[in-house]
């Protein structure tokens, strides 16, 4: 398992990323993904 660290957002924000999430995926797993599409051309 990778080292992990925590980040404080505020409420909106994590109220946006919840919403973001698909079942079973965890936040790690729900910003990897908006920065890879954020990365995409």
């Amino acid at each position: 398992m990778e080292d992990m660290t925590t980040v404080s957002v505020s409420a909106d924000t994590w109220k946006r990323l919840n919403r973001a999430k698909e079942p079973g995926e965890s936040f790690d797993e729900v910003l990897q993904r908006i920065m890879n599409e954020e990365e995409s051309p």
